[in-house]
C-alpha cells in the first residue's frame, strides 16, 4: 500500500499537468497569433529604351513574420520582422550575416484612452491615408514604407477622425529633424461613398547653411484637400483635390522659394457585367509643373510620402518628386475582368504629357500599357504576372520601347 500512494500520486500530478499545459496552451492561443508572407517576384527589366544591349533578370524574396499579442481587453502589441532581398545578393550561401533583416513595424494600440474616445497607436507603423495618393506603405516595394509615430484616431457613430505625428529625420544629438503630422476626417455620404478631408503637415528644421536666407528652415509645407470616393448602381468613383502652399529651400537658387502647386484627378468606372467582373473605366489626373525653375516660386507638386506606383504606370517613370518637374498629365482608360473564380485580368492604358514642359521641348512623355493577371492557387497561394510597354515621346528616354515584365507568388500564413 505504501508503493501504490505514490504512484497514484504521480498519476494525478501528470493528469493535472497535462490539464493545466492545455488550458495555458488555450490562454496563449487567445492572446498570441502568429502570420506571416512570403513574395517572391521576379523581374525581367528593359526599361532603358535601349534595344541594343542585354537587359537583366534578377528576382526580389520578401519575408514577413507577424507577432501579436493582447496584453488584455484594452492593450495590444504588434511586430513585424522582415527580410528583404534580391537573390544572389549576397555573393555566398555560406554568409551568415543578416544586413537585410530588420524590425518593419512595432507598435502597441491602447482602446478609449483615458476614456476619451480616442484609440491610440505608437510605435513604428504603416499609415496609409485614402487611397494612398499622398502618403502610403508602398506595398508593392520590396521594403515598404513605415513611421516611428503616434496616432490618435476617433470613430463616431458616422464619421471618423485621424490624427498622427511622426518624426522622419533626428537624434538625440539635435533638436532639428525632419517631421509629419496629419489629420484626416472621413465622413459617409450614404452606403459605400465617402467624403475625405486632410492637412498634411511636414517640415525640416534643418538650418538653411549660407545665402541670403541663413539659419532659416529648409522646409515648411502644408497640403490640404479633399477626396470622395463611391459606388452606386454599377458605377465607381474617386474624386480628389489637393493644394499645397509653404516654403522650401531650393538647392538650385540657393534660397527659400515659395511653394504653390496642386494634384486634381477623376477616376470613374462601369461595371458592365457583375458576374464575369467586367469592368471598364476612365481616369483623368493633372500634376503642376514649374516652367521657371529659376523664379523664386515653387509650383511643382510633391507626391509626399505616395504609394505612386498605384498611380502613374506600372513601370514607375514617373514616382519621384523630381518626376513632376514639368508636371504631369495622365489620361488613361482601363479595362478589367474574371476569367474563371480564381482569375482575373486586367488592361492599363496611359497617355502621358508635361503641361510645363519648357519652351523647345515635345510635351508628349510617352504611352503605356500594363497587362496583369491574377490568380488564386488556393487559399493560400495567389500567382500575379505582369507586363507592360512604354512607348517615349521625342524627349523622354530613347528612341526603342521599353518593356518590363514580372511573375509574383506571395504565400500568407
Amino acid at each position: 500500500m505504501k508503493r501504490v500512494l505514490p504512484l497514484w500520486t504521480l498519476m494525478v500530478a501528470l493528469i493535472l499537468s497535462v490539464f493545466l499545459t492545455d488550458v495555458a496552451a488555450a490562454q496563449t492561443a487567445d492572446r498570441l497569433s502568429v502570420t506571416g508572407q512570403i513574395r517572391q517576384r521576379t523581374e525581367y527589366s528593359a526599361k532603358d529604351f535601349n534595344a541594343d544591349i542585354d537587359d537583366p533578370l534578377f528576382s526580389f524574396l520578401r519575408t514577413r513574420v507577424n507577432v501579436g499579442v493582447r496584453a488584455n481587453d484594452d492593450v495590444k502589441a504588434f511586430v513585424q520582422f522582415q527580410d528583404s532581398r534580391v537573390w544572389g545578393q549576397e555573393n555566398s550561401t555560406l554568409d551568415g550575416n543578416a544586413p537585410l533583416f530588420d524590425v518593419h513595424q512595432a507598435f502597441f494600440t491602447v482602446n478609449n484612452v483615458f476614456d476619451s474616445g480616442f484609440n491610440a497607436k505608437v510605435g513604428r507603423q504603416e499609415i496609409n491615408v485614402g487611397n494612398q495618393r499622398l502618403v502610403g506603405a508602398v506595398g508593392w516595394h520590396n521594403v515598404g514604407r513605415t513611421f516611428d509615430a503616434a496616432r490618435f484616431m476617433y470613430k463616431a457613430e458616422k464619421g471618423s477622425l485621424d490624427i498622427f505625428a511622426a518624426r522622419l529625420v533626428g537624434s538625440t544629438g539635435t533638436p532639428d529633424g525632419d517631421n509629419l503630422f496629419g489629420a484626416v476626417g472621413t465622413y459617409p455620404l450614404a452606403d459605400g461613398q465617402r467624403v475625405e478631408a486632410l492637412v498634411l503637415f511636414d517640415n525640416s528644421t534643418f538650418p538653411v547653411a549660407a545665402g541670403v536666407d541663413v539659419d532659416e528652415n529648409m522646409l515648411s509645407r502644408v497640403t490640404a484637400g479633399v477626396a470622395a470616393y463611391g459606388k452606386e448602381s454599377g458605377f465607381d468613383y474617386e474624386l480628389e483635390a489637393y493644394y499645397q502652399m509653404g516654403d522650401a529651400f531650393e538647392g538650385g537658387t540657393g534660397e527659400v522659394g515659395s511653394i504653390a502647386a496642386y494634384l486634381a484627378s477623376a477616376k470613374v468606372g462601369y461595371l458592365v457585367d457583375e458576374e464575369k467582373g467586367m469592368r471598364v473605366g476612365g481616369l483623368f489626373t493633372i500634376v503642376s509643373g514649374d516652367d521657371d525653375a529659376g523664379d523664386g516660386d515653387i509650383n511643382n507638386f510633391n507626391t509626399l510620402f505616395a504609394t505612386n506606383h498605384k498611380f502613374y504606370g506600372f513601370m514607375d517613370y514617373f514616382i519621384g518628386a523630381g518626376s513632376f518637374a514639368r508636371g504631369l498629365q495622365d489620361i488613361g482608360l482601363s479595362f478589367g475582368m474574371k476569367a474563371n473564380d480564381q482569375t482575373s485580368v486586367s488592361l492599363d492604358l496611359h497617355n502621358f504629357t508635361a503641361p510645363q514642359a519648357p519652351s523647345g521641348f515635345d510635351n508628349a512623355l510617352g504611352q503605356e500599357i500594363d497587362f496583369t493577371v491574377n490568380h488564386k492557387y488556393n487559399s493560400a497561394l495567389t500567382l500575379v504576372v505582369g507586363l507592360s510597354a512604354f512607348m517615349p515621346g521625342d524627349d523622354f528616354g530613347g528612341e526603342d520601347t521599353a518593356f518590363w515584365g514580372y511573375l509574383s507568388s506571395i504565400v500568407n500564413f
